[in-house]
């Protein structure tokens, strides 16, 4: 209950100052060398990332909370339309903002050294958040993938699938599938010990090794290769359509590429060096030096997760045209920025053609005299 308090306080605080005191980047004693948690009995030095985390989530926190927020407003009313994208794409932001509102309390934590003080309970429900956000979010971009490759390779096909109460059922479930494991798994990840240590254990316990590289195996590598897939098979497909045009093409392309790139480039860190932390916990002889070792890279990779926030709204509503036109229409910010680029083209085009018709005047002159 005290935590509960404590919570409620922090938040006001933070919503009050402008999350000053949580961009604190003074370790406490409870890191580093004064170990005080018996959930570190490795010793590790949890003040590596006290400045490195604070600040990436702060930065993430600010910028990416309104992006989302006005790229949601942008989208809201395409829902009424038939087209089911709108309705994949609007969740994938709804999983950024979730991850986004646990940034704050994550922010506090690491900037005390990896010192949790609002109670286990809250520890587990942020937990939870933090990692149903991530999954669901990675499951939004390969139903994304899956719809773009079925309207350009199998547009006649699969017609059901792709209607707008459908989209809304597969989007419901993948939530309560994704939050069904972290939420079984509360006391394996974090048991009701007296500790400050959130989320985490050094050394880890074996069944939570088991459990990590199960979650990281079914939440990036499958993925991945299904996305690849998907890729591949959609980017031949477009190559045979003679309808569209190249520029259409090209764009349609464009968002492909990225979105693979920003699955492995964004995702990839994390996962990768988790699955290289946790398999070497099972093969190495002193988990605590392999704890150690792989300590900054890891909390790198994971701080890299929340760059989803960021290029979400921009990958999958501004690259489209008709979500940046409905964009637009919504956001007038927006739509004096398109105007401004339509008159600065146009512009150009005119002083072209004047530079070219007094080139061509004379040669227009001569031609038309005879007929005068």
């Amino acid at each position: 209950m005290t935590g509960t308090f404590e919570l409620l306080n922090f938040l006001l605080c933070a919503a009050n100052t402008g999350f000053q005191d949580v961009m604190d980047m003074t370790p406490t004693p409870s890191s580093g060398n004064n170990n005080l948690n018996d959930a570190n009995t490795c010793g590790v030095d949890l003040s590596q990332d006290a400045i490195y985390l604070p600040v990436i989530y702060g930065i993430f926190f600010v910028i990416g909370t309104p992006l989302n927020l006005m790229a949601l407003f942008g989208l809201y009313r395409l829902i009424k339309t038939e087209n089911v994208l709108p309705v994949y794409v609007i969740n994938l932001l709804l999983s950024d903002l979730l991850q986004l509102f646990t940034l704050p309390l994550w922010m506090d934590y690491y900037s005390r050294g990896h010192s949790w003080r609002f109670g286990s309970t809250s520890c587990q429900l942020l937990g939870v958040s933090f990692y149903v956000s991530i999954y669901t979010g990675i499951a939004f971009m390969c139903i994304i993938a899956l719809e773009r490759y079925l309207a350009i390779s199998k547009p006649l096909r699969f017609q059901a699938l792709r209607k707008l109460n459908f989209a809304r059922w597969i989007a419901l479930s993948i939530w309560v599938v994704v939050a069904l494991p972290p939420s079984i798994a509360l006391h394996t990840m974090q048991p009701n010990d007296n500790h400050t240590l959130c989320m985490e254990r050094y050394p880890s316990k074996e069944g939570f090794i088991t459990y990590r590289l199960i979650t990281l195996t079914l939440s990036f590598l499958i993925p991945l290769s299904f996305i690849l897939f998907l890729h591949r098979k959609t980017l031949r497909s477009l190559s045979a359509i003679g309808a569209l045009g190249a520029e259409e093409k090209h764009r349609i392309r464009g968002f492909l590429i990225l979105l693979v790139v920003i699955f492995i480039l964004v995702l990839g860190p994390y996962h990768v060096t988790g699955c290289v932390k946790y398999i070497g916990l099972l093969l190495h002889g002193d988990a605590c030096e392999w704890e150690k070792a792989v300590f900054v890279p890891y909390q790198l990779g994971r701080g890299l997760l929340s760059l989803n926030s960021l290029l979400d709204p921009v990958l999958y509503t501004f690259l489209r045209n008709d979500f940046r036109a409905a964009a637009g229409h919504y956001l007038p910010c927006l739509r004096r920025m398109q105007e401004s680029v339509n008159r600065s083209v146009s512009h150009q085009r005119t002083t072209t053609k004047s530079t070219s018709g007094l080139v061509d005047q004379p040669v227009i002159t001569i031609n038309t005299e005879p007929h005068s």
